[in-house]
């Protein structure tokens, strides 16, 4: 018994100290957090819950839901409009007689029943045009929710990316202060055996100081970086935000060449395509504004009954469904209309269609100017960051070794205090250059493949 008894509390604890490591998984829902640790965010987790958060994405899909409705009224607008109508009068006094067309001075009650249709035949093609048009508005309204999610990641991104930048900073202040630090105390015993003097102890110590107050800074500096980076991903104030830093590096083997990137992106990229399907929507805008010249057809038809009785006598007449019957009553109709003149405003609303076609134009080859020139500038400073990356690492080294070799100077009362700072100032200098080369080469590859059709969510 009390060894059953020892399996089931044992079993109990495991459960809860699994319970409580388990980590936060990234899109969990609220109040999941509360009993479990939150993971580290990888880069693609923070794109992908800035998009999903985004207020400017949720107000773009619902600007596409109303493009949707506006298709849908203008498909409906050429299947044939039907109504029906149901009235009911009551006269007293003076009025016609409907069965013999007499006037009578007998109250009577009056209730008729009717149902309608048109249908347009021709009406300058302004009805197919304008669902052309509103279907194109529709495959726009896509890319331009693409390019909403695209500048979202693309934001959160370049924020990420300061928050991993100012992360090594502070790593390597951090590591500055040790040196400097572990330095001073040696130069304190040094100067009580009588082989430093205290000016050299006293610059030591203002090196030691001021790398104090790099750290500060840095660490300031990756708090700000960690709220703006909140900020791009809408994520809760709340809510600790840890990323993962480790981030690995891309090689430039992979890069396509930059003729093919340009020819990608200006064909198949969201900007693109958005400004392509602008156009093709004003020009579809002027067919419909054109179209109101031109005559317009209709034809349509009708069916009516109605039933008629007397309130002094209810005998006098027909029973209701022999009225129903017998007054039945059908039509069919056709109307021309032909616009002949109103004012010019027909003719002016064409014009303003084909000037907003011919601006839909220019903004399109602005945006693919632009474009190319963006495509441009990242495949330029993809190459230049790489190389800038290639010799910051040999500069960094070689500043290492001369550290090295100066602090050895300095233990042996061979290299002044002086010499030993200026040394420290370039290895830090050597090796955050590095650190920036690196992480700038990472986002100008990630961005040049964004362009050549690389999802910027992995």
């Amino acid at each position: 018994m009390k060894r059953t008894v020892s399996i089931l509390l044992m079993s109990i604890f495991w459960t809860v100290a699994a319970a409580r490591s388990a980590e936060w998984q990234p899109g969990a829902p609220a109040g999941a957090d509360t009993l479990r640790t939150a993971a580290p965010m990888s880069l693609n987790d923070c794109m992908r819950y800035a998009v999903e958060h985004s207020p400017a994405v949720r107000r773009q899909d619902y600007t596409n839901r109303s493009y949707r409705q506006d298709y849908i009224e203008s498909v409906a607008a050429l299947v044939p409009s039907v109504s029906g109508s149901v009235g009911a009068s009551t006269s007293f006094g003076r009025s016609v007689d409907p069965e013999t067309n007499t006037y009578t001075d007998v109250s009577n009650f009056d209730n008729s029943y009717g149902v309608s249709g048109q249908l347009p035949l021709f009406a300058g093609l302004t009805g197919i045009n304008t669902v052309r048009a509103a279907k194109v508005m529709r495959l726009q309204g896509a890319e331009e929710l693409q390019i909403a999610r695209d500048e979202v990641a693309l934001k959160t991104m370049q924020a990420y990316f300061d928050v991993v930048y100012y992360t090594g900073s502070v790593q390597l202040a951090r590591e500055q202060l040790e040196t400097s630090t572990a330095e001073l105390k040696k130069s304190r015993k040094l100067l009580e055996l009588g082989l430093r003097s205290a000016a050299d102890v006293a610059e030591v110590e203002s090196q030691q100081a001021s790398d104090d107050y790099l750290l500060t800074q840095q660490e300031n500096n990756l708090a700000l970086a960690r709220i703006a980076l909140a900020e791009a991903m809408n994520y809760p104030a709340d809510r600790p935000l840890e990323i993962d830093t480790a981030v690995p590096i891309e090689t430039p083997a992979g890069a396509a060449p930059y003729d093919e990137v340009v020819s990608y992106a200006l064909e198949n990229h969201p900007k693109a395509l958005s400004a392509d399907y602008g156009v093709r929507r004003s020009r579809l805008q002027f067919s419909v504004a054109r179209g109101s010249l031109y005559p317009s057809l209709y034809v349509g038809g009708g069916y009516s009954t109605n039933f008629f009785m007397s309130l002094d006598n209810r005998t006098l007449y027909a029973s209701f469904p022999n009225q129903f019957r017998d007054n039945r009553g059908f039509y069919v109709s056709a109307q021309l209309s032909i616009p002949i003149f109103g004012g010019l405003a027909r003719r002016t609303s064409m014009n303003r269609a084909r000037n907003n076609w011919h601006i839909a134009e220019q903004q399109r080859m602005e945006t693919l100017r632009a474009l190319e020139s963006e495509v441009a500038q990242a495949y330029q400073q993809m190459l230049g960051y790489g190389k800038e990356f290639v010799q910051a690492s040999k500069k960094s080294a070689a500043a290492q070794l001369a550290y090295d070799a100066v602090a050895g100077k300095y233990a042996q009362g061979l290299a002044s205090a002086l010499d030993l700072q200026t040394a420290a100032d370039k290895l830090l200098e050597a090796r955050s250059e590095r650190l920036r080369a690196r992480l700038q080469y990472i986002i100008k590859v990630r961005l040049v493949e964004y362009y050549h059709g690389e999802p910027l969510i992995r």
